[in-house]
């Protein structure tokens, strides 16, 4: 499917602002190679706080009007909350809600930010958002477990110690949603194809995997106790503009489905080849230095302007990206530009 969002949005109306992320720098310098498109907190960051989570605000401004979008809450600990005080960001401002995918890192904030939020805004969830998702990470270098290899003999590898990390992740319920959905009138979109959140801006919906290799490792969905599924990440929502003179950018949560994947399914909806900017998490932190290093020949060739991975992105991806003159550290604080 298509999407439409060909008549863009101008350059410099738009400003990516960090809620929060895993880092916090107070001594980071904004870079001047950007030319004032990534600006950092510098001596600011000491009065935010971090968090093993994401949560973005976009402001959109066009013909003297702003429109502005909060993607994610954050994690449970509040630093989306906290950080937003701190910069004066009121979130009775918000026109609208996306969330990326269900998962606590992303969500965790909610119960704090919803109430904030005024009434009657566009909320954007996946219907896929609520499925129970586990992580299991074998110990030393063996594959992943297939879904039905655990299915199977789960409980014997649990005996004989088999996972380096294993965690079910709280499952984020429609009924805190739907509570929420009636006390505050929001409009409930549940979408699993593109759709355009303004002009020039749209959500992925559930983005083509056209490398199956590069859907993140280590995650599947549970059925009942003791029956794991493929996790393919359908819940996985992306944000894509089109900046006018630049072309697409491109926002993830964790970039589960891929980070290439998500690339490409921007550039096939859109219609749009060039990519301006790539901005989130890619979770990268649990693939081998080869894997990385496709994802990261990928994005050199595209040659953007602006390459920003947070969050889950991971060491390995940022080290091997370094060189490249798109580069750049995405703190709690960050304000993109664009």
């Amino acid at each position: 499917m298509s999407i439409d969002i060909s008549d863009g949005i101008e350059s410099g109306s738009v400003d990516i602002t960090v809620l929060t992320t895993n880092s916090v720098i107070s001594t980071l310098l904004t870079n001047e190679k950007f030319g004032g498109k990534v600006i950092q907190p510098q001596s600011n960051g000491s009065k935010l706080f971090g968090e093993h989570g994401l949560a973005m605000l976009f402001e959109i401004r066009k013909n003297g009007e702003s429109k502005k979008i909060l993607l994610d809450t954050g994690g449970p600990r509040g630093s989306a909350i906290e950080n937003a005080a701190a910069m004066s960001i009121d979130f009775n401002e918000i026109d609208k809600f996306v969330l990326s995918h269900g998962h606590v890192d992303h969500y965790g904030g909610m119960m704090e930010v919803f109430p904030k939020l005024r009434e009657g805004i566009d909320v954007v969830i996946s219907p896929s958002a609520y499925e129970q998702n586990m992580i299991l990470i074998p110990k030393e270098e063996r594959k992943f477990y297939t879904p039905e290899e655990l299915s199977e003999n789960y409980r014997d590898l649990r005996k004989q110690d088999a996972f380096l990390f294993e965690l079910k992740l709280p499952p984020f319920k429609k009924a805190l949603v739907d509570k929420y959905v009636g006390e505050k009138n929001f409009n409930l979109i549940e979408p699993t194809a593109p759709e355009i959140l303004l002009n020039g801006m749209a959500i992925s919906g559930e983005i083509e995997l056209f490398d199956r290799n590069e859907v993140s490792n280590g995650f599947y969905l549970m059925e009942g106790r003791k029956d794991f599924l493929e996790n393919t990440f359908r819940d996985e929502l992306s944000i894509y503009l089109n900046i006018k003179g630049k072309g697409l950018a491109i926002i993830t949560g964790c970039g589960h489905a891929g980070i290439v994947n998500t690339i490409k399914h921007a550039q096939k909806i859109t219609g749009i080849d060039d990519v301006y900017a790539i901005i989130g998490g890619f979770h990268k932190e649990w693939e081998s230095p080869e894997d990385v290093k496709k994802a990261v020949d990928f994005i050199q060739n595209l040659n953007p302007e602006i390459t920003c991975g947070m969050h889950c992105t991971g060491f390995e991806f940022n080290r091997q990206m370094a060189d490249h003159p798109s580069h750049a550290f995405g703190i709690s604080g960050t304000i993109f530009h664009l």
